[in-house]
């Protein structure tokens, strides 16, 4: 389980540091995202994961996102090389103040040794 919160952890610091291409190679090309409404979004590139998340956090950043913080983490082996992960985000203030939280599952496989997310699913809440 440590190897997956540690995966998370840098996950979390490269989309808090807006560090778009770091971020987005943490991702399989193609990636995939399912939301909360059941939209599924393809996203088929780094370079457009890139674009996409920089779009969401610019979003977030209006409604008072300064970091996120994550907890309650489930991880689920898949054979030798995926990983089914669980947790919750919490999206922060600058002051701390929790603005949101939600759950989220990942779907991680491994390529050439390095974890990277192939799918992503909002729960409904």
């Amino acid at each position: 389980m440590q190897d997956m919160i540690n995966f998370f952890k840098r996950y979390q610091f490269e989309f808090d540091q807006q560090n778009w291409l770091n971020f987005a190679a943490l991702f399989y090309e193609p990636a995939m995202s399912v939301r909360a409404d059941g939209y599924v979004m393809l996203i088929p590139t780094h370079a457009e994961g890139a674009r996409l998340y920089e779009s969401v956090a610019s979003a977030w950043r209006a409604q008072g996102y300064a970091r996120f913080e994550t907890e309650d983490f489930e991880v689920l082996d898949l054979g030798k090389d995926s990983r089914l992960v669980s947790f919750d985000w919490l999206m922060m203030s600058d002051h701390g103040e929790l603005i949101r939280r939600w759950r989220q599952s990942y779907q991680l496989i491994r390529t050439q040794g390095a974890w990277q997310v192939f799918t992503s699913t909002f729960h409904k809440s």
